[in-house]
């Protein structure tokens, strides 16, 4: 360890192993940044190959400025040949290392063999170095180099893949760092010099003035990589996330079509039955052989009527989801009596309960509060849902219309006896024109929008709606506004708003 400290302190200027560190840093940073973008794209090899030449060309720089700083105490000179072939050794190893690192698994056998390639590379370095001295070796310190390189380069590739992110880079950088530095400082630590002056300085050496070009160069390459890499991610990036902007597009566009096919087939079947209906009445009307006074007559009329009143009710439904869509659907607010709000609907839908058997029931809670609402979307809504009951309910059910209060609002339900709805198949019919009989002869007509308008118009009075069921054992729904929108009385001559 003395030996070790002497070499670090004693025989190295610290200016260079400064500028050593930071050159080793952002090689290795900017090597890590590249091999990050192996895994999310199918073409590696280009980064595989830039990360190699980065951390090759890096750990020669580190090494060749450590050289310069190091201060053997006696003449030296560097063989050109040598020095380009130990950065030739880095690149190609860091490359083979990189390569085997590609598969997530194997990151640690890949850092292992980048570590050794840079102590190879570092011995080869070394003997470029032709020192006017006799060279002692420690073959202990030449293990411990080799040793130090692969367990850091394994720690490193493996540290960096691990947490994948600035942070993960910036710890695998340092961990490099510290192997690449510690395979000089280890190996420089095993040699001891013995001035010989009869060792002759040869005079076809690289020139320190060049040797600090290529150095300059080096650097700037690394730094011209880290800066192209750069402007490569973000241009993948924006690629990237156009490829998913796209691919979400499309898939709406495709939910776009599969919908637009769905309403026109909804549409399509649920306009042509009563105008079927109309038609038929109609020419049947045209006969003169039936006169006003005739059964005939006037069951051709109730039909007329009624089919025309399910196609309007069908096109206010669709224009309401319109409405909606664009954002054009307005409360009008008023203060209301819950009660006759439950009573104006029922006696709206009563002739389409007598004509299907049912019965209809009303049990509204005495002394509600008035409620904060718009009287024309709420009915809305009552219809809807005492219409749908109607419609599922068996002749001689009973659909049972009642309005509550409860600690988290005002709340109006409507219960049937019919044939229920399975608990997965509620998300269904919540959707638009979502339609739990798809068979085209159902027994059960509708266009699916009954449910997801009341939702709709529910949410903008801030309320819920919730459903309740279970298959032969019927249907509860219950509508939910909230306490902000329950008037509570001040005076005897004004009102507020809960």
């Amino acid at each position: 360890m003395q030996r070790l400290y002497d070499t670090v302190v004693l025989r190295h200027d610290a200016r260079f192993v400064v500028l050593a560190i930071l050159v080793c840093l952002l090689a290795s940073y900017t090597a890590f940044t590249m091999m990050a973008r192996l895994y999310p794209h199918r073409s590696r090899y280009p980064w595989v190959i830039a990360a190699a030449v980065v951390t090759g060309c890096g750990a020669w720089a580190t090494h060749s400025i450590l050289m310069l700083a190091y201060q053997p105490g006696v003449p030296v000179a560097y063989n050109v040949g040598m020095t380009v072939l130990s950065g030739l050794i880095a690149v190609l190893g860091c490359g083979i290392g990189f390569y085997v690192a590609r598969g997530t698994e194997q990151m640690a056998l890949g850092g292992a063999i980048v570590g050794f390639t840079i102590a190879v590379m570092h011995f080869t370095g070394v003997a470029a170095v032709t020192f006017q001295a006799q060279v002692e070796w420690d073959i202990i310190s030449f293990e411990a180099a080799v040793l130090t390189g692969a367990s850091f380069g394994a720690a490193a590739l493996a540290r960096a893949r691990l947490t994948p992110d600035v942070r993960g880079r910036i710890t695998g950088a340092m961990l490099l760092t510290a192997g690449i530095l510690g395979i000089h400082f280890v190996a420089m630590a095993g040699r001891d010099f013995v001035l010989d002056p009869s060792i002759v300085i040869p005079q076809d050496t690289l020139v320190i003035v060049w040797f600090a070009i290529a150095l300059t160069a080096v650097v700037l390459l690394i730094v011209g990589l880290g800066i192209v890499g750069a402007l490569v991610d973000q241009h993948l990036r924006e690629i990237e996330t156009a490829k998913v902007e796209l691919e979400a597009a499309l898939t709406l566009a495709d939910a776009a079509s599969k919908s637009k096919t769905k309403f026109l087939s909804t549409m399509s079947h649920e306009l042509r039955s009563p105008l079927n209906a109309i038609i038929g009445s109609s020419e049947r009307l045209k006969d003169e052989s039936v006169t006003p006074t005739d059964a005939q007559y006037r069951e051709s009329v109730d039909r007329i009527l009624s089919s025309g009143v399910h196609l309007m009710r069908l096109v206010n439904a669709v224009l309401d989801i319109s409405e909606f869509d664009a954002g054009q659907l307005r409360l009008n607010d008023e203060f209301l009596d819950v009660g006759q709000c439950v009573d104006s609907a029922v006696r709206f839908v009563e002739p389409e309960a007598q004509k299907a058997g049912v019965r209809l029931a009303i049990a509204v809670e005495p002394d509600l509060p008035k409620l904060c609402g718009d009287a024309k979307r709420i009915n809305q809504i009552l219809i809807n849902l005492i219409s749908n009951g109607i419609r599922f309910s068996p002749r001689d059910g009973e659909v049972r219309v009642s309005a509550f209060r409860r600690d988290d609002g005002l709340s109006l339900s409507v219960a049937d006896k019919g044939i229920g709805i399975a608990a997965n198949d509620i998300p269904t019919a919540l959707e638009r024109f979502g339609q739990l009989d798809t068979d085209p002869n159902r027994q059960h007509e509708g266009a699916g929008l009954g449910l997801p308008i009341a939702q709709h118009l529910m949410e903008l009075h801030g309320g819920t709606l919730r459903i309740s069921s279970e298959p032969g054992a019927g249907t509860t729904v219950i509508v939910t506004f909230p306490t902000r929108r329950i008037v509570r009385e001040r005076s005897s001559a004004s009102l507020r708003v809960a």
